[in-house]
């Protein structure tokens, strides 16, 4: 599933809106990526979404 495991990031809906402004259903997925992080000294591969992923090489590139 599009979750992200860091934050809980889900799938959100909303609608597809034509240029007759008809509305029908949509979902707007996470953009979530498996990658290897790593916790507590320890490697564990993990489906994360992006923003995560920026936020943790940031705060990597400061320690």
């Amino acid at each position: 599933m599009a979750m992200c495991e860091l934050c809980g990031k889900k799938p959100m809906f909303g609608h597809n809106v034509s240029h007759s402004n008809r509305k029908t259903n949509r979902k707007f997925k996470p953009n979530v990526q498996r990658v290897t992080v790593i916790l507590n000294g320890v490697p564990k591969r993990m489906r994360i979404c992006t923003r995560c992923l920026r936020t943790l090489y940031k705060e990597a590139r400061k320690a």
